[in-house]
């Protein structure tokens, strides 16, 4: 959806719908209370949540992502680069031989 425009009886009402949707890309208040923006910023489910600024034109530089939807569940930015590898870790000998002691816990009989 482009926008959506729904009635809501108090704060916790608000979020409670703005996260019951399928997308979660971004979420905006517009208000003069701080202490209002905090809590929606808290309870948001999104990637990106702004206080009296636009939806749109996401820093590049910022870890959003999302998590509906309309995202990826990964952070982007500086993350990005996380998410084109598989890490994987390899211990390594080059010669075979048994080591001077036995993990405890584990015989050889």
């Amino acid at each position: 959806p482009v926008l959506t425009v729904r009635t809501f009886t108090d704060d916790d009402d608000a979020i409670r719908q703005a996260n019951d949707t399928d997308y979660g890309l971004a979420a905006g208040l517009l208000s003069d209370s701080e202490a209002r923006y905090q809590q929606f910023w808290l309870e948001s489910r999104a990637g990106i949540v702004n206080w009296n600024k636009q939806l749109t034109g996401a820093a590049s530089s910022a870890p959003f992502g999302g998590v509906g939807a309309s995202g990826n569940h990964r952070a982007s930015a500086y993350y990005a680069a996380d998410y084109c590898a598989y890490p994987v870790a390899s211990l390594e000998t080059p010669s075979l031989t048994l080591p001077a002691a036995l993990t405890p816990g584990v015989r050889m009989s």
